[in-house]
């Protein structure tokens, strides 16, 4: 019988390990990483090339965690697992991807950047599987983040006279008000995480104040696209949270969901009715072939007719971004397409940019980043946890959020755009997969790590 409960208490001493070492880690180098993510979550519209200071900052880590891991230590490192893999595996398809298809067509100039966001990304994911911080440094950042973005956007409504926030360049409007509407968003998903921490009051305080900055900092910059990811955005929220909900419950918080949309539409300081208005008068004057005094909308329509021409000329390989751009120069010379289409770089949507520019090469990739996330995450909406559940909304979100942004929008022909994806879904990732969650029991609960569940509960297909 001794010899049965020693057995057991060494199987739990295991247990325990294993589990701390799920979680959070503790020393100097973990402190440094912890700062890294908040840098990440906080800086990328606040200060000029702020998207490239937490992500160079972890991608630092990750070559001192990357040559500690050639020489034995008793530190040992996390394993990326099947998924994690698979994610690092897709980033890397993707910058070698950019770098075949750029050296195709001279353009290898244009695409550094990005493949250098690439190559951060991955550093940081090994930085991150080395030393894991706790996980208030990804709420706490996008809480701060949120509100030091709304307290700015108001800012330069109120006291610089702006007609439209925005950021630092290369963040104008609607790159400004795009992040800052998905900062919103995650921390209204992190809410649900807040709800089973000891201090919920003071967190259910901060992340509901980020979520209205970043919302106020979108609406105060004025954009447009954005806004049509709201059903897609919400239908990811019913799906990890609403639909949890008594029946009651979920009608009064659908009705206060359009007492706000309402608002946001009839209060002419905010500029949405002004915006939309705008809108549609230079939809209705395009189909009709009349001129208006705003070309906003009319210029992409045109931007997209060039480039569904080009894009059937060269369907497999493009013509590389320097070509699309003279070639769309050109046409606009000839009066085949409006001058205002001229002065631009690219094409206003990110699958048509991807497209015409490095061929279905570039297209598959751009699609195989937006399909990644929803393969890692998708099974973690019906955890039990809802503090995992945030993790998961908030890792689906991003590219819900960008699939939208990229339809008038070409986000990732910035260097912007590609490291904030691809930084935010490892930062996300990492604590989904590595994090302790909290299981629901009759009689007490206890904090589980993701192998736990995943040996407990195999359906949920949270192995990797």
């Amino acid at each position: 019988m001794t010899k049965g409960y020693g057995t057991a208490m060494g199987r739990n001493s295991v247990n325990r390990m294993s589990a701390k070492r799920e979680g959070s880690d503790k020393g100097p180098m973990v402190g440094l990483t912890w700062a890294g993510v908040v840098a990440t979550m906080v800086l990328p519209v606040l200060l000029p090339g702020g998207y490239w200071l937490g992500p160079l900052w972890l991608a630092l880590l990750g070559v001192f965690a990357a040559l500690r891991r050639l020489w034995p230590s008793q530190h040992q490192p996390r394993d990326f697992g099947d998924r994690g893999w698979g994610l690092a595996i897709v980033l890397l398809l993707v910058a070698l991807g950019l770098v075949i298809m750029a050296g195709v067509h001279d353009d290898l100039l244009k695409v550094a950047p990005r493949v250098l966001a690439i190559g951060a990304v991955l550093l940081a994911m090994v930085a991150l599987h080395t030393w894991l911080p706790s996980i208030s440094a990804f709420w706490g950042g996008v809480a701060l983040g949120g509100m030091l973005t709304g307290a700015w956007s108001l800012w330069q409504r109120l006291e610089l006279g702006v007609s439209r926030a925005s950021g630092h360049d290369p963040l104008h409007a609607i790159l400004f008000g795009n992040i800052s509407l998905l900062t919103g968003m995650f921390c209204l998903a992190g809410v649900a995480w807040a709800i089973s921490r000891p201090r919920r009051p003071v967190w259910l305080l901060v992340l509901l104040a980020g979520a209205i900055g970043g919302v106020m900092a979108s609406v105060l910059s004025g954009t447009r696209g954005g806004w049509i990811a709201m059903p897609l955005i919400l239908l990811v929220f019913h799906r990890g949270f609403i639909s949890r909900l008594s029946g009651g419950q979920k009608v009064s918080l659908w009705l206060a969901v359009a007492v706000l949309m309402a608002g946001l539409y009839l209060v002419p300081q905010t500029g949405v009715q002004q915006r939309i208005s705008q809108a549609v008068d230079e939809v209705t004057h395009y189909l009709e072939g009349e001129a208006t005094d705003t070309v906003s909308v009319s210029t992409r329509f045109e931007m997209w007719r060039g480039t569904g021409r080009l894009i059937l000329e060269a369907p497999l390989l493009g013509h590389g971004a320097e070509t699309y751009h003279s070639r769309m120069v050109a046409m606009a010379e000839l009066g085949e397409l409006a001058e205002t289409v001229a002065s631009h770089r690219h094409a206003h949507n990110d699958l048509l940019d991807a497209w015409v520019k490095y061929g279905l090469p570039g297209l598959v990739l751009l699609l195989a980043l937006y399909v990644l996330p929803l393969w890692l995450f998708r099974s973690g909406l019906s955890h039990s946890d809802p503090g995992h559940r945030a993790l998961a909304v908030s890792g689906l979100l991003l590219p819900v959020a960008f699939i939208d942004f990229g339809l008038t929008y070409s986000f990732m022909a910035y260097a912007v755009g590609v490291m904030l994806y691809g930084v935010w879904l490892v930062v996300i990732w990492t604590f989904y997969r590595h994090a302790p969650v909290r299981s629901s029991s009759r009689t007490r609960d206890r904090e589980k790590t993701p192998s736990d569940v995943e040996t407990a509960v195999p359906s949920l297909g949270l192995n990797g």
